[in-house]
């Protein structure tokens, strides 16, 4: 009866560890597919829903350096990310880190397998992060928890591109002490900004949803 309790126990130490090693595989495999991308620029249509702030659809440019240099050209509007979404990856996986594996699940009628990744770093202001990959290694969803810069969601959609670039971005995030989240800057100043008191009195989530075009990528 022992040995078998014993054989069991290294069953399941040597399942877990297996697949701790499956989603350290995927998360590495993921973030090295997106450090393949080469520079580029393309054209962005910005749609911002938060109740308590009425703004204009807005339309501009974007130019990506590598690793994670990222340059908005919008006029009078700010609300971005300073971060790309491929920079919230890295942010969580820049240092050591413990990889779980989830299970699967599909997103945008794709299949992906879910990975959390808890950074080793105790100072690290990214508590943990969760990841939906595909088959492609493209990441089609992830959640982003940290201490200081609140809690938010990237939801990612993909159209024909060579590289795992969306061709739409949706970052939710929770509006904290009447402010965006501090991942975030704004500017306030455009004529076209209307704020309702009411409404941000009682505002609890936001979204901004950025659609992707005309991807032009430097050349290898």
């Amino acid at each position: 009866m022992k040995n078998s309790v014993l054989l069991l126990l290294v069953l399941l130490s040597f399942n877990s560890f297996s697949q701790s090693a499956y989603a350290d595989s995927l998360i590495k495999r993921a973030i090295k597919k997106m450090q393949d991308v080469p520079a580029y620029e393309c054209d962005v249509l910005i749609d911002m829903d938060v109740s308590f702030i009425n703004i204009d659809q807005r339309k501009g440019k974007v130019y990506f350096l590598p690793p994670d240099s990222i340059r908005y050209d919008i006029k009078g509007f700010a609300f971005l990310p300073k971060k790309g979404y491929n920079g919230h990856a890295y942010s969580v996986t820049e240092s050591d880190f413990v990889a779980l594996y989830l299970g699967n699940e599909l997103v945008h009628e794709t299949a992906c397998e879910i990975v959390k990744v808890i950074p080793n770093d105790i100072e690290s202001d990214v508590v943990l992060g969760q990841f939906w990959i595909d088959a492609k290694a493209r990441i089609h969803k992830m959640i982003i928890v940290t201490k200081e810069g609140g809690n938010y969601e990237i939801d990612l959609q993909y159209a024909g591109e060579k590289y795992p670039v969306p061709s739409k971005a949706t970052i939710k995030f929770d509006v904290q002490e009447m402010k965006l989240p501090k991942t975030m800057t704004g500017d306030l100043e455009a004529e076209d900004v209307v704020l309702d008191e009411k409404e941000m009195k009682k505002s609890k989530k936001g979204s901004i949803t950025i659609t992707y075009s005309n991807y032009v990528f430097a050349k290898g």
